[in-house]
């Protein structure tokens, strides 16, 4: 087996133009694919030949032809997080959802499951913030500032994706940690460190490394051994504190 990697941006449509160029000339046999930014890459998927085999990891895009899929329960992973928030916000008190832009499917899905969890908690409101994920730490300051300033009574905030450490970075420079309560996904080093410092409360864990793996072996045993392989791989969904991450990660 031979590996080629594709990158780009997914904040790009012009990048993801270049790499859908390179992939249909690049003579593949397998394609295993992160479709984070879901609505452009729509197209691009039915734009390959319908002979490649195609895997997804990480998102998934209902309606697009593919061999199998590798990922959580979106929808389950947020409604956890949502069972997380309610033990953590036990007064009367408000929680922020950052649903962070560009929109794909798994984080829309996390969002839903995570309101419709806390909409059976009477003592929780919660309200929906878009922040670009692209948009520097400026402009989730100036969502993050305006939420404090809208909600004295704030609780609670949750993140979408892996960006929980620009919500935990404010929370820790207005004073607040302990107060207000954050939760979000992935163990990237800035996250890690925001939860040590207990700033962070939880994370859940996607287990990136296994998806790859999963995904490669998936192809390999369509494309190679031509054994027939599940067409949806569920990946479990991992809670991590401050006192199980040192573990975890080894």
């Amino acid at each position: 087996m031979r590996i080629r990697r594709f990158f780009y941006n997914k904040h790009s449509e012009a990048s993801l133009a270049r790499v859908r160029r390179k992939v249909l000339t690049a003579s593949l046999d397998g394609l295993l694919v992160a479709p984070v930014a879901s609505r452009p890459f729509e197209q691009f998927l039915r734009d390959l030949p319908h002979r490649l085999p195609c895997v997804f990891f990480d998102s998934f895009i209902p309606g697009v032809a593919h061999l199998s899929s590798i990922g959580q329960d979106s929808v389950q992973s947020g409604v956890l997080s949502g069972r997380l928030m309610k033990m953590l916000v036990t007064e009367p008190g408000h929680v922020a959802v950052i649903r962070v832009l560009p929109r794909d499917f798994h984080i829309d899905d996390r969002v839903r499951g995570l309101l419709s969890y806390c909409g059976q908690c009477p003592h929780v409101t919660t309200e929906v913030y878009d922040a670009d994920g692209d948009g520097g730490h400026g402009g989730m300051d100036r969502i993050f500032a305006r939420i404090f300033r809208l909600h004295p009574d704030l609780r609670g905030i949750f993140v979408s994706n892996a960006s929980t450490h620009r919500a935990a970075a404010f929370v820790k420079s207005r004073g607040a940690a302990g107060r207000v309560h954050v939760v979000g996904y992935d163990l990237i080093d800035e996250n890690v460190r925001y939860l040590r410092e207990g700033v962070i409360d939880f994370l859940i864990s996607q287990q990136p490394e296994r998806q790859g793996y999963e995904g490669i072996r998936t192809l390999y045993r369509h494309v190679v051994l031509k054994e027939a392989v599940p067409k949806k791989v569920t990946m479990q969904i991992d809670i991590i504190t401050s006192e199980n991450v040192d573990f975890y990660r080894s």
